[in-house]
């Protein structure tokens, strides 16, 4: 992964008339700061100064996932290691389970700067709605794995859609960890190939990339929030859904779902996104040690989910699913029209995000 972030060592001197307000609307009003040491340059480059008055920023971070999530698990690791790492100005309180609401509503409202949520983890999928480029990290077959996905998410060569998004639409996406493989889970449709999903009305995400994905699977997609996929399954509005392993297990899909189609067919990316207006806010240093912070996140919740995905096709079948291994080229004959539709959305983009599969 190809990350320039600056040092973490910092020294702090005594802040005068410090006031800052988070959560519901962030901000960081900073007075004057004694004994401030000039910046010094090194190589034509300015480096921060330290001893900078940070402030205070208590920050509110949303997710869909349960908290049991291995995902989750990691966002509270994130906001203690943030909280440690700033010495307390930076405090990062996660509300699960859509406690804040829908991904799409929440993801919107920090676009908006409603100040009601300062980080949202979302999917590309969110942010597609703001630049369509993002759909490329939704579409079928694109990286070769987690690995690969996570370089290119994290890498220089990306920073430039990253600050573009931000100018759009308020949203500063930090970084991405794996989310996992996406999968197929259905309670009637033991499919192998696309011909045998015919009929099969299948959750998908809300974007038009997952629309176009479902259809290419070979089903009916159908559009609906996390937090209803288990009830929408077991009451017959939808046939199944798709998810990576971990999600699927803690969501308890196995108990609504017969069949698990090895598919593949997304490796899949959760963002971690955050209000532009209150990254612009922080000073230059803190923002280096947050966004190391987020680095740091991605990488350790990419190897959970990769530990986790190893043995759960194995739990998932000891709790009663039919593993189906598919003709995965029969799949990846179908959502080449997927590559034609948005040749000209990606431009480059594609080719680029693809020089980094192994």
């Amino acid at each position: 992964m190809k990350k320039r972030v600056l040092g973490l060592t910092m020294a702090m001197v005594t802040a005068i008339s410090m006031t800052g307000c988070g959560g519901g609307g962030t901000t960081a009003t900073t007075a004057a700061a004694k004994d401030t040491t000039a910046a010094a340059a090194a190589e034509g480059e300015s480096k921060t100064a330290t001893g900078s008055d940070w402030g205070q920023y208590d920050l509110k971070l949303a997710t869909n996932l349960a908290e049991d999530h291995v995902a989750c698990k990691g966002y509270y690791a994130f906001a203690d290691a943030v909280k440690e790492a700033t010495d307390g100005h930076v405090t990062v309180t996660v509300y699960s389970g859509e406690q804040l609401g829908k991904e799409s509503d929440v993801t919107s409202s920090v676009s908006m700067g409603a100040k009601t949520c300062d980080i949202v983890a979302c999917g590309p999928s969110e942010l597609a709605k703001y630049d369509p480029t993002f759909s490329l990290f939704d579409a079928p077959y694109v990286f070769n794995d987690g690995d690969s996905m996570v370089a290119f998410a994290n890498s220089d060569e990306v920073q430039s859609l990253y600050d573009s998004l931000a100018e759009k639409s308020n949203l500063r996406c930090l970084g991405m960890y794996y989310y996992g493989s996406r999968e197929v889970t259905t309670n009637k449709y033991a499919a192998k190939t696309p011909a045998e999903l015919k009929g099969c009305k299948l959750r998908v995400p809300d974007s038009e990339m997952a629309m176009a994905y479902g259809a290419a699977l070979g089903a009916t997609p159908v559009v609906m929030s996390l937090g209803e996929v288990y009830m929408g399954i077991q009451q017959g509005v939808v046939d199944g859904q798709e998810n990576p392993l971990p999600t699927i297990n803690s969501n308890a899909f196995y108990e609504v779902c017969d069949n698990l189609l090895m598919t593949d067919h997304v490796i899949a990316a959760v963002t971690y996104t955050m209000d532009e207006n209150v990254w612009k806010s922080m000073p230059a240093d803190l923002q280096d040690i947050v966004k190391e912070c987020v680095f740091k996140s991605c990488d350790s919740i990419t190897k959970d989910i990769q530990a986790q995905e190893a043995e759960l096709q194995d739990t998932l079948k000891e709790k009663g699913m039919n593993i189906v291994e598919v003709d995965k080229d029969a799949f990846k004959a179908n959502v080449q029209g997927i590559y034609d539709k948005y040749a000209d959305t990606w431009g480059d983009w594609l080719a680029t995000a693809q020089s980094f599969n192994k």
